[in-house]
C-alpha cells in the first residue's frame, strides 16, 4: 500500500519543485511570520531601552526650579520651550509639560500648583513617556506633601491608612511567554499556509490541466493517490514549519531584542518540543486542504476556500493570546486550540501533561483519517474528477 503512495507522493514532489509559485508562497511565510514578530519586539526594546534617560519638554521651567532639579536627578534632560504644545502636535517631541503661571504663589501658599502634561494618545510613543512623567510628577508631589506634613508635626505615616505591597508570581519563564504571544500564532499557522497553494494545485489544478483524469487511468487505486498527494502537501507544510521555527530562533537572539530584560529566545529544545506537538496537526492540516480544494470548482476557487481555512488556527489563537476566553480543560483536546495551550506551555516552562498530548493526538489523527476517507470518496465521483460540480 506505501509504495504507490509514496510513488505518487514523489511525482508530485517534482512537480512541486518545478513550480516556483507554489512552493516560493509555501515557504515565503516561514520568513514572514517570525519576522513580523521581531519587528514587534523590537518595538518593545525601543520603548524599554527609552525608559533610562528621557528628554522633557517644558514650558515655564524658571517658575519651579525644585521641580527642574527633581527631575534632572531623574535622568529627564529638560529642554526649555515657550511653544511646548506646538512641538507635540507637529511630533517634534513625545511630550511635553507646561508650568502654569501661578505656580510659584499656589506652591509657597501650599495649595495645589498646576502642572500640565501634554502628549497625543494617538503616538503609541507620546502616551508611553507621558505615562512616565506623570509618575515622576505624583512621585515628587509625594515627597512634597511628607515634607510639609513633617514641617507641621505631622508623621506621613498618618496620612496614608493603607499599605499596598505587590507580590508578583510570575517567573521569568511566564513573562517570556507573555511577550511571545503571538508565537503560536504564527507556528501554528506555518501548518496551515505551508501546504495551501500546493494542495490546490494538486487537485483542482490538475483537474484545469486535465492531468488528474490521466493519472486515474494509471493502476493506482484512488486511496493511494489521494494518500500520495496528501503525503507531498504534507512534507510542504513539515517543512515550511522546520523552516518557521528556524526563523524564529535566529531572529529572537538578535542583539536588538535580547536587550528585553525578558528571556525571549527560542531554544532548539523548546522549538523541537514545538516540532513534534505540530506534526499531527500538520498531518491533519494537510488532509483537510486536499479534501476542501478537491471539492472546489476551479484553482481559484481553490485558493479562495483554503485562504478562508486559515481563519481555523487564526481566530482562537488571537483569543488565547489576548485571553479572551477561559483556558478549559476540554480545550486541550481538541485540534487546534489544543495545540495552541500546548506550545504556550512549552514556551512558559510548563511541564506538558502526557495525558493532554495523548488525547489532542488521537483527536487529531481521527480527524486526518476521516477527511483523507471522504476525499477518497469524492475521488471516485465523475463529476468532481470532471469539473461539473462539487
Amino acid at each position: 500500500m506505501w509504495r504507490p503512495i509514496t510513488a505518487v507522493a514523489g511525482k508530485e514532489l517534482r512537480e512541486i519543485v518545478r513550480d516556483r509559485r507554489s512552493l516560493g508562497s509555501a515557504l515565503f511565510y516561514a520568513a514572514w511570520g517570525p519576522c513580523v514578530m521581531a519587528i514587534a519586539l523590537a518595538a518593545i526594546a525601543r520603548n524599554r531601552a527609552g525608559d533610562t534617560s528621557l528628554t522633557l519638554t517644558v514650558q515655564g521651567h524658571t517658575s519651579a526650579p525644585a521641580l527642574m532639579s527633581f527631575l534632572r536627578e531623574r535622568s529627564v534632560t529638560i529642554v526649555p520651550h515657550e511653544t511646548a504644545a506646538q512641538r507635540v502636535r507637529a511630533h517634534e517631541r513625545p511630550v511635553a509639560l507646561v508650568v502654569a503661571a501661578d505656580y510659584p504663589n499656589a506652591f509657597e501658599q501650599a495649595r495645589p500648583a498646576r502642572v500640565t502634561v501634554v502628549y497625543d494618545a494617538s503616538w503609541s510613543e507620546s502616551g508611553s513617556q507621558a505615562a512616565r512623567v506623570r509618575t515622576l510628577l505624583t512621585e515628587y508631589g509625594r515627597r512634597v506633601g511628607d515634607t510639609r506634613l513633617i514641617l507641621r508635626g505631622v508623621s506621613p505615616a498618618a496620612a496614608t491608612p493603607l499599605r499596598v505591597d505587590d507580590q508578583d508570581l510570575s517567573t521569568s519563564a511566564s513573562r517570556a511567554a507573555m511577550a511571545l504571544a503571538t508565537l503560536p500564532i504564527f507556528v501554528l499557522l506555518a501548518t496551515f499556509i505551508g501546504g495551501m497553494g500546493v494542495a490546490s494545485d494538486l487537485t483542482a489544478g490538475e483537474r484545469e490541466r486535465n492531468s488528474l483524469e490521466a493519472l486515474l487511468l494509471n493502476p493506482v487505486s484512488r486511496a493511494a493517490i489521494i494518500g500520495g498527494k496528501w503525503l507531498a502537501t504534507t512534507t510542504v507544510a513539515l517543512v515550511t514549519l522546520l523552516l518557521t521555527l528556524g526563523v524564529s530562533i535566529a531572529v529572537l537572539r538578535h542583539p536588538r531584542i535580547q536587550s528585553i530584560d525578558l528571556p525571549v529566545g527560542l531554544s532548539p529544545a523548546d522549538a523541537a518540543a514545538m516540532w513534534w506537538v505540530l506534526v499531527p496537526l500538520a498531518l491533519c492540516a494537510s488532509a483537510l486542504q486536499v479534501l476542501v480544494a478537491l471539492r472546489t470548482r476551479s484553482y481559484k476557487e481553490a485558493q479562495t476556500q483554503l485562504s478562508l481555512l486559515v481563519f481555523l488556527p487564526m481566530v482562537p489563537g488571537f483569543l488565547f493570546a489576548f485571553s479572551a476566553i477561559a483556558q478549559d480543560s476540554w480545550l486541550r483536546w481538541l485540534p487546534v486550540t489544543g495545540h495552541q495551550l500546548l506550545l504556550s506551555d512549552v514556551l512558559r516552562g510548563v511541564l506538558v501533561a502526557g495525558a493532554d498530548v495523548v488525547a489532542v493526538t488521537v483527536a487529531t489523527v481521527a480527524t486526518t483519517a476521516f477527511a483523507l476517507w471522504y476525499a477518497t470518496t469524492l475521488l471516485g465521483r465523475e463529476n468532481i474528477v470532471r469539473r461539473t460540480g462539487g
